[in-house]
């Protein structure tokens, strides 16, 4: 077995472990908002520059992460994904800025794992193949079965491509099939289109002002940090003070 299906096999097991861990079946689709939530990953959507899709670090032990607000749904669900790989599996994980879905193209190993994670975790190999009518797996895969899966995982039509590439049930022309139009193909053929489209605009998931004040508190930012930290997330710690009120 070559090196990248070695790679392959490591984030396949490091996934369905993943899943496991935290009481997901093999072929369960993820509510990402509320696994945040419930293992309080410190979330902000916001617009990044630069090409970066996110970001991740630990802040004080506790997990923060942030998501561009300017990539489309189903580009955001997989950036979660990718990011949780640095937060919860990656060994000696302290910060990494990340540009998601890459793949081979990834020029830090790490980054590459975190990919090919996110692409198991989010299209688990049993749920992806169970949506493949018997007569498309060893023909053409139609654009209702794409969208049905890319529905059902709440994720790109460019991850789900990948996913049945990576899986033998489709090549690589389907990426210039797909290229452009998807959204009105998909409009048409009578689906969701939302997730082809930006969302979640400066939405903040989790207790990030606690651990903004816990930072402060303890010396760690300035105050002047503080209030930018608030500030970005449109809290103003003024103005109860202005308002009279403690």
């Amino acid at each position: 077995m070559n090196r990248n299906n070695l790679l392959r096999l490591e984030c396949k097991e490091k996934a369905a472990h993943f899943r496991n861990r935290f009481g997901y079946g093999p072929d369960d689709p993820i509510h990402l908002r509320s696994f945040l939530l419930m293992q309080n990953v410190v979330t902000l959507f916001k617009p990044l520059s630069g090409g970066f899709a996110g970001m991740a670090m630990i802040v004080d032990q506790k997990p923060f992460m942030m998501v561009n607000q300017n990539h489309t749904l189903g580009k955001q669900h997989f950036t979660i994904a990718h990011e949780l790989y640095h937060l919860f599996v990656q060994e000696n994980f302290v910060s990494q800025k990340c540009k998601t879905g890459l793949f081979t193209k990834q020029e830090d190993p790490e980054e590459l794992k975190a990919d090919l994670f996110a692409a198991n975790l989010l299209l688990p190999e049993i749920g992806v193949s169970s949506l493949i009518p018997q007569e498309e797996r060893k023909g053409a895969i139609s654009a209702q079965t794409i969208f049905k899966i890319q529905q059902v995982y709440s994720v790109s039509v460019k991850a789900t491509i990948f996913r049945l590439v990576e899986l033998g049930f489709a090549d690589k022309s389907y990426f210039q099939t797909y290229e452009s139009g998807s959204t009105e193909k998909m409009r048409n053929l009578g689906f969701d289109t939302r997730l082809m489209y930006s969302g979640n605009q400066d939405l903040t998931l989790g207790d990030y002002a606690v651990m903004a004040g816990s930072l402060f508190q303890q010396e760690k930012i300035s105050e002047s940090v503080y209030l930018s930290y608030l500030n970005a997330v449109h809290i103003d710690p003024l103005q109860k003070i202005e308002n009279g009120e403690e």
